[in-house]
């Protein structure tokens, strides 16, 4: 019995905490879709992270909206407060909505073996899985490289792209781009990277996904006339879930208004 009690206000606790901890920042309607942003307060932290795991959303009939893809969001952890999802608007016009779902917080550490410094840019092995071979031999999907332009090269030896109509097509100068990484994690277990301490770096990149084996290859421009010495100086560091480094937080939240945008 005593056990009993126990358990159930741990349950309490943790449910009260989501619900404490997790509000909507906004939730607009467009004619193509439904986005809600969930607000979590805690630090803008490398190492402590948040990433939706699951959310239902239903209107006041009842009816469950279908989550809408169509868009470029990010479905990965964030290092800040935000996380937002898009879905159809509902048939019928709705007065309010219910949301109910369960919150990731990944915390990455070396204690729980999460966290990877991977050193400098000019220091990295290049063209090789830099993911722990201990988590490998677990999850053999997960891959993180530096790479270099002979690999790309060799997955799309006929890739050319333009970037208007206008333009004539042509092969990818690598001397544009700073660093090239590639990854690939699953649902179960995602890796977070953060390339000079961003989790989005660059502000010129290009992204190419082989389709065979579902590696993402990032080609990516730090910044304007940059040194061989600055490259060199790049830091790479990636963050690989875990059940020891991830907490599960529910939340439920009703009589949400939709602004018509």
């Amino acid at each position: 019995m005593k056990e009993n009690i126990i358990l159930m206000l741990i349950m309490i606790a943790t449910r009260c905490f989501g619900q404490g901890e997790i509000t909507v920042s906004h939730a607009n309607q467009t004619e193509d879709f439904i986005e809600i942003g969930l607000n979590m307060g805690k630090p803008t932290s490398k190492f402590e992270l948040i990433n939706i795991d699951t959310m239902t959303v239903t209107d006041n009939r009842g009816n469950v909206l279908e989550e809408n893809f169509e868009y470029p969001l990010n479905y990965n952890y964030n290092n800040g407060r935000a996380e937002t999802s898009r879905y159809y608007p509902p048939k019928k016009k709705s007065r309010e909505l219910h949301i109910r779902g369960v919150m990731k917080y990944f915390t990455p550490s070396e204690e729980s073996n999460s966290y990877f410094n991977l050193g400098k840019n000019g220091g990295i092995a290049r063209n090789v899985n830099l993911v722990d071979k201990a988590i490998l031999a677990e999850n053999p999907d997960l891959y993180f490289a530096i790479v270099d332009s002979t690999v790309i090269n060799k997955v799309f030896p006929d890739f050319k792209y333009r970037t208007k109509d206008s333009e004539p097509y042509r092969k990818i100068d690598f001397s544009f781009f700073d660093i090239i990484y590639a990854y690939r994690y699953t649902d179960e277990q995602k890796i977070v990277y953060f390339i000079n301490d961003d989790p989005m770096p660059g502000y010129t990149n290009m992204t190419l996904k082989d389709k065979k084996t579902g590696i993402i290859y990032a080609l990516t421009k730090i910044k304007r006339d940059i040194s061989q010495a600055e490259k060199d100086d790049i830091s790479v560091e990636i963050m690989i879930e875990n059940e020891a480094s991830v907490k599960r937080i529910p939340f439920e939240i009703g009589k949400i208004k939709v602004e018509r945008l």
